[in-house]
């Protein structure tokens, strides 16, 4: 356990470093390659049941939903072992990790994370996560044969010469799908606002504008110390320009929805502005494996290696 440090801790540190040389726009890489979320099927993967995903891998979704119904919620996960670590960290909530079940082969049916985010004011269990340890170049099978269930890892949370692989597997509907790395939709539920339609994700000006915003709803407080010291100076009140969020996306009405979102980030002050930016980057960067980010030539987390 000692091994698991802060996600949020190392964006904000990480952060605090890159964003005086970024953009709002150029939260990820400029040739693209720190954008690990794709884009799914609107109709079929965006929402449970995944009706896009193999009979086979629908089937498993089931069985391990079930499986672990009964830790619905926190007190019920601590009690059978798992305890929260990383803090509540932006599209991904909580993860809830059982440290002996990290120990172990992974099991298709007993994931070692669970992850919770606050939906309509309560901690809901909205994913599962799977892990292990190993060289980055591993060849240990994917519990799931769609291709949308990759890997991603984590060198900076593992032992030299090793990193943690991570599978995330949502229960909820999720902007990327079953598989995705982060679900941009966690931060609009946790607003209590109606989330963007997923084919808006098809276009990249459009995930953009849903992902800064996504972010930008994100309580200061979940950003760190200085977030919250900086939103606790005097700020035009954005009720209304939420409120037009929600209804453009409740009418399913996309102009509308882009014109809203375009007021509300014009509206972002320069430093909320970095640090949306910073920890998009950094957490997209987060959601890459160690072989994407050697193709990339981008330098591994904490990991001491270079970009080539």
């Amino acid at each position: 356990m000692s091994r698991i440090i802060s996600l949020v801790g190392v964006a904000i540190v990480i952060a605090g470093i890159i964003t005086p040389n970024i953009a709002l726009s150029q939260a990820h890489d400029a040739d693209g390659h720190n954008h690990p979320n794709v884009a799914v099927d609107c109709t079929n993967l965006a929402t449970p049941p995944w009706n896009g995903l193999a009979e086979m891998d629908r089937l498993q979704m089931a069985t391990l939903q079930q499986q672990i119904s009964p830790l619905n919620t926190p007190e019920a996960a601590k009690a059978a072992g798992f305890m929260p670590v990383l803090g509540d960290i932006p599209g991904m909530g909580v993860h809830w990790v059982h440290a002996a079940r990290m120990a172990d082969p992974v099991d298709i049916n007993a994931p070692d994370n669970l992850m919770f985010a606050s939906i309509d004011g309560k901690d809901q269990l909205v994913g599962a996560a799977f892990t292990f340890y190993d060289v980055p170049d591993t060849d240990e099978p994917i519990p799931f044969d769609s291709a949308l269930a990759k890997w991603h890892d984590h060198p900076q949370f593992a032992p030299e010469g090793q990193t943690l692989h991570m599978l995330h597997i949502w229960f909820v509907p999720s902007s990327n799908g079953p598989f995705a790395g982060l679900n941009f939709w966690l931060p609009f539920r946790t607003a209590g606002i109606a989330v963007p339609s997923s084919c808006w994700m098809a276009d990249e000006a459009d995930a953009e504008r849903i992902q800064i915003v996504s972010f930008a709803l994100v309580p200061p407080q979940r950003l760190g110390r200085g977030a919250a010291q900086q939103a606790a100076a005097p700020r035009p009140d954005r009720t209304q320009m939420i409120a037009a969020l929600d209804a453009a996306a409740r009418d399913v009405d996309h102009d509308a929805w882009v014109a809203a979102a375009d007021v509300f980030i014009a509206d972002l002050t320069e430093f909320e502005r970095d640090t949306v930016a910073g920890m998009l980057g950094i957490l997209n960067l987060n959601q890459m494996s160690s072989a994407e980010r050697d193709a990339a030539g981008i330098a591994q987390p904490s990991s001491g290696r270079g970009r080539n």
